[in-house]
């Protein structure tokens, strides 16, 4: 009883130590710099938000095609001043893969982005306020998927008048 449970532990530390290198330092996803970004009060201003994923990964889009994959999925919290009035995901490209020959996936790869559109009211005073946000993903290579992640988002909007 002791050797199985030995060996589970230890196979359990394999698994965790296999998946922690999936990725080595680099993260699978990153997000590209957010320029300034600045609108009037009582407008309206689509923000792309520009991701690159890493050449040996790809991502579930945010409409996989089974309920058991993981969608990729944006989340924005913003400053009182400002609101997220949409977010429009790029299609998914579908591709098979050696793990599931038969059935396509809904995946990004490469790059890909993702447009915000915020919305400051006309009688918000002018000012830099802050949205931060995750992006939530679910990696996967050609032989395997590895547990979600997310990735923080951040960026300023100046509203002037």
């Amino acid at each position: 009883m002791r050797r199985m449970t030995a060996l589970a532990a230890a196979a359990l530390l394999l698994a965790g130590w296999a998946l922690a290198q999936g990725f080595g330092d680099k993260p699978p996803v990153v997000l590209a710099p957010v320029g300034n970004v600045q609108m009037h009060a009582g407008a309206s201003k689509e923000v792309s938000l520009d991701f690159r994923i890493g050449s040996e990964f790809h991502i579930n889009s945010h409409t996989p095609k089974s309920p058991l994959l993981i969608p990729t999925a944006l989340k924005l919290t913003v400053a009182e001043q400002v609101t997220v009035a949409d977010v429009k995901y790029p299609a998914g490209q579908d591709m098979s893969f050696p793990f599931s020959p038969d059935e396509k996936l809904s995946v990004y790869s490469g790059d890909f982005s993702i447009n915000t559109v915020l919305k400051a009211p006309a009688n918000v005073a002018a000012g830099t306020y802050p949205v931060k946000g995750e992006l939530r993903f679910q990696a996967c290579d050609h032989s395997a998927c590895y547990p979600p992640r997310t990735i923080p988002v951040q960026f300023q909007v100046t509203v002037v008048k």
